[in-house]
């Protein structure tokens, strides 16, 4: 027997041709089921938020939730679900790639077998059933699967879906726990209770209604990073992986200028502070872009941002110095684990700053 109170949570940015068309089908799909529709809207700038309150005052089902600040996928997905009033709660799109009718055939698995949660899976290896999936982005769904099932411990067909139903009680009691992958709710759900009984049911990937697909570097960036802090089992969280990865990229940018303005003539002590500066400007667009994409700085507050990290950049030297020296002098003799002493003290310093201050 399906359950009294079905929830929709429809994550949405600049969506608002989709919101009719797509809460119709949502309609159509669950008339003789109890339901409701949330679309969890991250501030468009099209009205996508005020096409779902006006559609809801003819149908009160359906309501809207705009988040102002803390955007993204997986953060509006997480208030929609924390946000609704049903036994059973199913994350899906509003763009036309997703059909509610699927939503049945979950719900009737779940009730079925017991399960706690159950996940539409892409057919991958089925060309005809990923129109809307462009190659490159299939390929890239095949890796990022494969790096999935070796991260959660478990062979799955498409840990990487956005549409995915699970029980209430159950998603309460493991949302404290959630970290931000970007937008692969699901695998964070999966990895975090490994006692969940789970199952998936295959559908045809359809094509986009309208707009745009919202993936992009900063996407699949924030994705991996979040796969190698599960590697580590959260020791380091994500973007703290990026910010090391960001300043190892810095050290390469500090040696090509600083040997391309020595071929140039230009004397030591010029080179350095050249090349020093270069790194900590490739590190600071770097850090705005993609670890701290969701609280980027524009506009003036960029420019006191930079100077602000040249600042911090500064006395991380200073940290760096003195903690190698401390170590090499007191602790231990040994040049090369002085220096990294110096190099973690300097980038645990940047980090908290940066993270505390700077991009707060």
């Amino acid at each position: 027997m399906l359950p009294k109170h079905i929830s929709i949570i429809a994550p949405t940015y600049n969506e608002v041709k989709n919101v009719i068309p797509f809460a119709e089908r949502v309609k159509t799909a669950l008339a003789d089921h109890d339901w409701e529709l949330l679309f969890v809207d991250d501030n468009s700038a099209d009205g996508t938020a005020q096409k779902a309150f006006d559609y809801g005052k003819i149908e009160p089902r359906v309501r809207p939730i705009i988040r102002f600040t803390d955007r993204g996928l997986a953060k509006s997905s997480i208030q929609g679900l924390l946000s609704a009033r049903g036994d059973l709660l199913c994350v899906m799109d509003a763009d036309g790639q997703h059909d509610p009718a699927v939503v049945i055939e979950m719900v009737e698995r779940l009730e079925r077998e017991g399960l706690d949660i159950v996940s539409a899976a892409r057919r991958l290896e089925d060309d005809q059933a990923l129109e809307g999936l462009s190659p490159l982005r299939r390929k890239l769904s095949q890796i990022g699967n494969a790096f999935s099932s070796f991260v959660i411990g478990r062979k799955l067909s498409d840990p990487l879906t956005g549409f995915f139903l699970i029980r209430r009680d159950r998603f309460l009691k493991l949302a404290p726990e959630l970290g931000d992958p970007g937008f692969k709710l699901l695998l964070d759900i999966l990895y975090t209770d490994k006692t969940l009984r789970h199952g998936e049911v295959f559908f045809d990937f359809g094509t986009r209604l309208h707009g745009t697909s919202k993936l992009d570097s900063h996407v699949l960036w924030k994705f991996a990073t979040f796969l190698m802090s599960k590697m580590t089992r959260g020791i380091l969280p994500a973007n703290l992986i990026s910010f090391l990865f960001v300043g190892g990229s810095g050290v390469f940018v500090h040696f090509a200028v600083l040997y391309a303005a020595l071929g140039l003539s230009a004397s030591f002590a010029t080179a350095q502070t050249v090349a020093t500066l270069v790194a900590a400007t490739s590190n600071f667009l770097l850090n705005n872009l993609l670890t701290f994409h969701d609280r980027r700085l524009r506009g003036p507050r960029l420019v006191s941002g930079y100077l602000k990290f040249l600042a911090v950049s500064a006395v991380g030297i200073v940290a760096n110095v003195s903690a190698a020296t401390l170590a090499y002098e007191n602790l231990i003799h040994v040049v090369f684990i002085a220096t990294l002493a110096g190099i973690a003290i300097d980038t645990v310093w940047k980090f908290v700053i940066a993270n505390r201050f700077i991009w707060k």
